[in-house]
């Protein structure tokens, strides 16, 4: 499957300020004059996080919270928020994340425009794109990733290199030159150098498909440091980006990765409405208490449907982690998949190694290097959890 080349000069990405720390400072191309701005919407948030507006409002982030182009979400340490865009793609942001909304708009033809930035954290994602020309942009301070049609994972821990997991479908994966992004496309062209690093970029960008990843090498992600061109050492940064390739390589999801991008819950068009009306009317000051009450009943009920929805989601995943098992070779994978490894000792003196899936009717069912197993809880004598960190694998 390919996915179209990104213009990696051509972004100009309309950042507003963050207060909890510095985003990437990208530029993207000029929208059509006649472009219109949309708005997202919060369909589920757990845990503690928040949305700063544009206008320098700040509000909780939860359900029927809107978003628009400038403002950004901050979640806190268990926070988790999904939110949804006008063309039903949708995000879930990870705990301890920080993403602003550069861009959210649709031209006069329908084509939409939707450009987050990543400032630290991760994010999962899942894109509808109607039309091949609907653009889809995930920035992070180091490196930018251009979707098409695809699931996809981006991890941008503070001043750390960028890493993409694809899922399904494709992206464009390349670095960055925040200071080469800020001159005009007449003074780049206008040197040699400068011309020289913007091609060297351009080459640079890899393709990733279904189950591919890329990670940035540290010398790679060091080139968006510069905070401008004056500072940077253009004939050290073009010898980086020659050098320093961007490697395609097995995705390898962990467990709780699969989990997370499978359980984003999507709502209709008339569900999302329903929800912008409620969160809408709630914030009206005239309205009496009996009228707060019913708006936050009906909010309720629409959480809980997403709530038991994404539970449904998760069952049906849990279940065919037992069902339909994973093949490892050796008890390195299922650390590396599980993210834990568990010694079951039983009542005989037996042992078995492997990360225990599920408790259900009395038993424990264990994924191992084997197979699954199922051990009855009676000859359980021991379970020591965390095996991973006491052993070597």
């Amino acid at each position: 499957m390919k996915a179209s080349k990104l213009t990696i000069m051509g972004l100009a990405l309309l950042f507003t300020g963050l207060t909890v720390c510095k985003k990437p400072d990208a530029e993207v191309s000029e929208a059509p004059k006649k472009a219109a701005d949309l708005s997202a919407v919060v369909v589920f948030a757990v845990g503690d996080s928040k949305i700063q507006h544009a206008d320098q409002t700040e509000e909780k982030a939860q359900l029927g919270a809107l978003l628009k182009s400038g403002d950004n979400v901050v979640t806190g340490d268990n926070g988790k928020v999904d939110i949804q865009f006008a063309d039903g793609s949708s995000i879930r942001i990870s705990p301890k994340s920080a993403i602003d909304f550069a861009k959210l708009s649709q031209d006069n033809s329908g084509t939409t425009d939707t450009q987050i930035a990543l400032v630290s954290g991760k994010v999962f994602a899942k894109v509808n794109k109607a039309k091949k020309e609907d653009n889809f942009t995930v920035v992070t301070p180091t490196a930018i990733a251009g979707v098409r049609g695809t699931s996809f994972i981006v991890e941008a821990a503070e001043g750390k290199p960028a890493k993409v997991k694809v899922v399904e479908g494709a992206v464009a994966f390349a670095p960055r030159v925040p200071a080469l992004e800020k001159l005009s496309s007449e003074e780049i062209s206008g040197n040699a150098d400068l011309k020289k690093l913007q091609e060297s970029l351009a080459k640079a960008e890899v393709i990733l498909e279904k189950d591919q990843a890329s990670t940035q090498s540290a010398k790679s992600a060091d080139l968006a440091k510069s905070a401008d061109i004056q500072t940077l050492d253009l004939n050290k940064a073009f010898k980086t980006s020659e050098k320093e390739k961007l490697v395609v390589e097995s995705a390898k999801l962990t467990k709780n990765e699969e989990q997370e991008i499978k359980t984003i819950v999507t709502v209709d068009k008339q569900t999302a409405q329903e929800i912008t009306r409620l969160s809408e009317s709630a914030q009206t000051e005239k309205l009496d208490e009996l009228k707060k009450q019913e708006i936050d009943a009906k909010r309720h009920v629409i959480e809980q449907d997403v709530a038991k929805r994404q539970e449904e989601e998760k069952k049906k995943f849990e279940d065919s982690l037992a069902n339909q098992p994973k093949e490892f070779k050796s008890k390195k994978d299922i650390v590396n998949y599980y993210e834990r490894i568990e010694k079951i000792v039983l009542v005989d003196g037996k042992t078995v190694i492997g990360a225990i899936i599920n408790q259900e009717n009395g038993q424990l069912i264990v994924h191992t290097e084997n197979g699954i197993k199922r051990i009855d809880m009676d000859n359980v004598e021991e379970v020591i959890y965390d095996l991973q960190q006491k052993s070597k694998f």
